[in-house]
């Protein structure tokens, strides 16, 4: 069944965007109008309006369950059902409008992660290797000596992981006082992580996971988990993940998190490092 999220994003928004279309037509065009049409639109446009707003925001996070758009294609499927119910409508709001939206958030966002018995508390981090901005192999024991916080993103094709780092970014300032570095690593090819690393005018480290290899050693590749459609990053993708080690490289704080759309806080490892610091 993971297989096949490749191939589900992509056609179920562009199946959106065209029965929004399609009934936003009818609507201005027909008269009168049938409710169903009405329903249809507001089953399909929230989802489009989400989509919008994460690819135009600096939002790292949603909801799990994105009550808003589930609600929206609930009354709009049931809207649909009103007047003398056409079947083309019917079909937008349920099939597309409801059935999409609790697919994309109850099947397509979550990763099916299971346990890491790799990555937890209180344990060593593995080596591993990544490639500088250079393409010069770092093994993963040069970035120790100070606290360390690595954060395993998808690339700059998706939007939460991009305000994820710009996130880092901000509070960059507050992690350096503490004694802590970032390290951001992703698979995707060195052109994308250096234009990435150009938007931030802070010393981040930007890494480049070649193949996914660290990401295996890790059991964090996501195989199979760039969607269709998204050229220029290949198939397989990591699963978001932020580590944070102590000098010595042993974990302190590890969020695996089971779906793509709920990141972390700043302040979860912030306030794990302050803790830190008062036991001292």
């Amino acid at each position: 069944m993971h297989s096949l999220k490749r191939y589900f994003v992509v056609p179920f928004l562009l199946a959106c965007l065209l029965g929004a279309a399609h009934s936003l037509w009818h609507i201005a065009t027909a008269s009168p109008v049938d409710l169903a049409w009405y329903g249809a639109a507001l089953a399909l446009l929230p989802m489009l309006g989400f989509m919008i707003y994460l690819g135009a925001s600096s939002q790292a996070r949603t909801s799990e369950t994105m009550p808003l758009q589930v609600g929206a294609a609930a009354v709009g499927a049931l809207l649909s059902l009103a007047g003398d119910q056409p079947l083309l409508p019917m079909i937008y709001a349920w099939v597309v409008g409801l059935g999409g939206v609790l697919a994309y958030v109850f099947w397509y966002s979550r990763l099916g992660r299971s346990d890491n018995a790799l990555l937890k508390a209180g344990q060593a981090l593995p080596d591993f290797e990544l490639e500088d901005a250079d393409g010069n192999a770092i093994p993963s024991r040069k970035l120790l000596g100070r606290k360390l916080i690595l954060l395993f993103y998808r690339g700059n094709w998706c939007p939460l992981c991009v305000a994820q780092v710009r996130e880092l970014a901000e509070r960059y300032r507050e992690l350096a006082e503490r004694g802590v570095d970032v390290a951001l690593v992703s698979p995707q090819p060195h052109k994308q992580t250096r234009e990435l690393a150009a938007k931030f005018d802070v010393p981040l480290q930007f890494f480049v996971d070649r193949d996914g290899r660290a990401a295996r050693k890790l059991n964090i590749l996501h195989e199979g988990g760039i969607a269709a459609g998204i050229s220029g990053y290949g198939v397989d993708t990591v699963l978001p993940t932020v580590l944070m080690v102590d000098e010595q490289g042993t974990l302190l704080y590890a969020d695996l998190t089971d779906n793509y759309r709920v990141r972390p806080e700043p302040e979860a490892f912030l306030s794990l490092l302050d803790k830190e610091t008062a036991n001292v």
